[in-house]
């Protein structure tokens, strides 16, 4: 019974179907990064920074997959665009290595020539140490958590931790009575919102703070440095 009504549904889609999730994407071809399960059932389209960008399932899919188990398929082809994009981040910064950080790039006249003693070089120090502190804590308690998510229809749930997912429940019910199109759409929603829950804007940065600034810009300006520690001669004593 469970085949011929997989096989009636079957034959209902090919009619009208709605369109697929990935029918408007606007990013460019060569930029969608696709991830799939072992068995090809479900493809997951995502962004060079792993954004999700669509989700498929291939025609006659109820065919090649007990619907029981199309939540293991999801998981599974979801993780692999994410190896798949963070691997391509890595590729693309050993092509195109990023440019030398600017930090202290300031006017000669605006730059800091105060005397840095050995305590000010101390409490310099204490407090970039704190600073990197909190934003590890921060990161920490985001990437560590398990977040879960529902889609907006409320038949599919799932839940990510530290960028993988390791749960997708889905409606088996819903499953059964709706059109594969209507299936990516909410698979589609409640991959990218457990995305936009797992990797909140400002984590990708490195941490920022007014005391690792001053250490990285001494660092890039090694004469400034010295002058600062009195290694060399001030500015203002060069000067006539």
């Amino acid at each position: 019974m469970d085949d011929e009504r997989w096989a009636f549904e079957e034959e209902l889609e090919q009619d009208d179907d709605p369109p697929r999730s990935s029918a408007a994407e606007p990013v460019p071809e060569a930029d969608r990064i696709a991830g799939r399960d072992q068995d090809g059932v479900v493809t997951v389209f995502v962004a060079p920074d792993a954004d999700v960008l669509a989700v498929v399932l291939a025609p006659e899919w109820k065919r090649s997959v007990d619907p029981r188990g199309l939540h293991n398929a999801v998981a599974a082809a979801a993780n692999a665009a994410t190896i798949a994009a963070l691997a391509r981040q890595v590729d693309d910064v050993a092509r195109n290595p990023p440019a030398m950080p600017t930090f202290g790039a300031t006017p000669a006249s605006l730059a800091d020539e105060s005397p840095l003693g050995t305590q000010d070089m101390l409490r310099l120090v204490e407090a970039a140490t704190a600073e990197l502190a909190q934003f590890t804590q921060r990161a920490a308690e985001v990437v560590d958590r398990r977040v879960t998510a529902e889609s907006g229809g409320g038949h599919v749930r799932g839940s990510v931790t530290k960028g993988q997912i390791v749960d997708v429940e889905i409606d088996q019910s819903w499953v059964a009575q709706v059109r594969t199109g209507e299936i990516e759409s909410e698979l589609l929603d409640v991959l990218r919102r457990l995305r936009e829950a797992s990797a909140p804007p400002g984590l990708t940065d490195s941490p920022q703070g007014p005391a690792i600034a001053e250490i990285m810009g001494l660092l890039f300006d090694p004469h400034r440095m010295a002058r600062r520690v009195g290694l060399e001669p001030s500015i203002s004593k060069e000067r006539p």
